[in-house]
């Protein structure tokens, strides 16, 4: 079992030490340190695109650019980078919802009193607490960094645990729910969560077991529960070994054959 080293509520390393302590800093200071990089820095790094989200933002600067007034002997080079400017406004309150939202998860985890938390998210928070009650039965591993040094790379888990008796990895994400034609609300489910869900799931063990996503609607709290089987996550984890392997080649850098020690 790899080490497992608690971490701070808000965590945003992109490179780890072997200890598990963060390394501030770029690809250049990971180097002087043989840091290894973040799940999502591989993913973003060499692997597939988060295309959802590069979608939303998409969509976000177009609303902007149609709903924006225009300034009276504007440029349309200057009104672009406004539109711009104002989209990002939504993606960085969608980015606060979402922080927010995991610390309330974290919070009903361990059991903790959410105080003014709970203010304007008391459908997340009354949903995440039914779903703590009726599921996990024990807690494990709760916003730890775990460090898989055979393959060169580190990442904080949200939560691992006991669920109907069976131990699994378990990954919060803010999604937006869409109805379809049948009146069904749903969140989509991308390739990317499963390729970090099993990079987690190999970090803590190499035995292999199941993982899941807990998908939260940001605005209405509504839950989303995906469960991936151990076969289905051992596949995965295949794929981000060669993912890493591209990553690796890429950056020409392998913090495995850096010891600094």
């Amino acid at each position: 079992m790899a080490p497992i080293i608690a971490t701070a509520k808000s965590e945003s390393s992109h490179y780890y030490l072997r200890s598990g302590d963060s390394c501030h800093g770029d690809l250049r200071s990971a180097r002087k340190v043989g840091a290894f990089p973040s799940v999502t820095t591989i993913l973003a790094g060499a692997g597939p695109q988060k295309t959802g989200l590069i979608n939303w933002q998409v969509e976000q600067a177009m609303a902007a650019s149609l709903s924006l007034p225009g300034i009276e002997g504007e440029s349309l080079a200057d009104f672009a980078k406004r539109a711009l400017a104002d989209s990002r406004k939504e993606v960085e309150a969608a980015a606060a919802r979402g922080t927010h939202i995991h610390s309330l998860a974290e919070i009903i985890i361990n059991r903790e009193d959410p105080g003014d938390l709970v203010k304007g998210y008391e459908e997340h928070y009354a949903g995440l607490k039914e779903w703590r009650e009726c599921c996990v039965s024990k807690v494990h591993v709760n916003e730890a960094v775990l460090v898989n040094e055979a393959e060169g790379y580190a990442g904080r888990v949200d939560l691992i645990c006991d669920i109907h008796g069976e131990i699994e990895v378990v990954d919060f994400k803010t999604r937006k729910f869409k109805t379809d034609a049948k009146g069904v609300s749903k969140a989509t489910g991308y390739e990317t969560d499963l390729l970090q869900l099993s990079a987690y799931a190999y970090a803590f063990t190499d035995e292999g077991m199941a993982c899941r996503n807990i998908l939260i609607d940001p605005v209405t709290g509504q839950l989303q529960d995906i469960k991936y089987t151990a076969e289905q996550v051992a596949q995965a984890f295949e794929a981000f070994t060669s993912i890493c392997k591209v990553w690796r080649w890429l950056k020409k850098y392998d913090p495995r054959e850096v010891r600094c020690d």
